[in-house]
């Protein structure tokens, strides 16, 4: 058994040959362990999508190499095709065949139609075996889905490349999928790549998740620890949804638009410029004098976001559904007590009392 089912090695890929072209990726290096699922995770236009294609053969690296189960599979002279590459795909849109049944897509990608034993396993594990002659207009969306990733993994694939698998469901549907995901995995003893724009989606399914930006990858860690330690200002702000406020120095101290930060802990701070704190450890209240103002607000069921302006800077504050203001109120921002904030560059984590 091979422990890495992917190895990508410092892999480059821009679409021109001019010397300043901007690299669409830049240095990726990653590794997806045997029966893995890890999902990469970034913002629109950061790259992701051109991976997936480099990764299943639809185009050449500009420099790198990728390794699947020990076999070299692209490096900038040679790739090998997709279709030698017995790679699983899943598309957002299905790409289901709408002429052919359940039955009969999930064995389109078989060689020999005969041997259908994986099929008829696969069938079962996604939950359409009382399906199996219906065609794709007849099922869910869900259903739909279930089927494009069993016929992903019909023809002994052991590794699956999913593009957004859930985007096209409604919440309830992907809740109930995406739970589903890595047990379909699980059963057939395939890793995967899922690519996503959704933390939440990542972080609430993934053994690892890659966090992406502008062509880089900013961290590569378990859900639990990109939550305790980002490592980056990208990371802190996408995964978490932390305000990055400006830092100034002002004789032995550090000071933002929430007051004056305690910065004892630390060994170096001379090159402390930001810190990182989440919307619900940001104590507001009411107040005349504030130098704050309150200029949105969103309900969210369980509490409301409001957007703020301070000094020049514009920060979230998450309170209970008890802490009811209004647009154009002033109010007095401040750190809360029992909770922390990160401090960059370092990612040093301060906790207040």
């Amino acid at each position: 058994m091979y422990k890495e089912a992917l190895i990508i090695d410092d892999l480059h890929h821009k679409y021109d040959n001019q010397k300043n072209s901007t690299w669409i990726l830049n240095a990726i290096n990653l590794k997806i362990g045997n029966g893995e699922l890890l999902g990469l995770l970034g913002p629109s236009g950061c790259g992701k999508s051109t991976l997936l294609r480099l990764i299943a053969g639809f185009e050449y690296p500009f420099k790198g190499r990728i390794i699947l189960y020990k076999r070299e599979i692209s490096n900038k002279h040679r790739i090998l095709t997709p279709e030698k590459r017995k790679i699983g795909m899943v598309f957002q849109d299905y790409a289901l065949f709408p002429h052919l049944t359940v039955l009969e897509n999930a064995m389109f990608g078989l060689k020999d139609k005969k041997k259908k034993s994986r099929v008829d396993f696969l069938i079962n594990i996604v939950g359409l075996d009382k399906f199996i002659n219906k065609y794709p207009h007849e099922l869910s969306g869900g259903q739909k889905q279930r089927l494009a990733i069993a016929r992903a993994l019909a023809p002994g694939t052991n590794f699956i490349l999913l593009d957004e698998p859930f985007c096209s469901l409604d919440m309830r549907v992907k809740l109930k999928l995406r739970s589903e995901l890595p047990n379909i995995l699980r059963s057939c003893n395939a890793s995967g790549l899922m690519v996503t724009h959704d933390p939440e989606e990542a972080m609430s399914i993934c053994d690892k998740v890659a966090v992406m930006n502008e062509g880089q990858i900013h961290q590569i860690d378990s859900p639990i620890k990109l939550l305790e330690n980002p490592k980056t200002i990208f990371v802190s702000s996408f995964i978490l949804g932390n305000n990055i406020l400006n830092l100034e120095k002002e004789d032995n101290s550090y000071k933002c638009c929430l007051g004056e930060i305690n910065t004892s802990s630390l060994e170096v701070k001379n090159n402390i410029k930001f810190i990182s704190i989440s919307p619900k450890f940001i104590s507001i209240e009411r107040s005349n004098d504030g130098l704050a103002l309150i200029i949105s607000k969103e309900f969210l069921g369980e509490y409301f976001i409001y957007k703020i302006s301070i000094k020049g800077e514009t920060l979230r504050v998450r309170t209970t559904i008890n802490k009811n203001f209004n647009i154009g109120d002033k109010c007095f921002l401040s750190i809360a007590k029992d909770s922390f904030f990160f401090l960059y560059p370092g990612a040093k984590k301060i906790f207040i009392q």
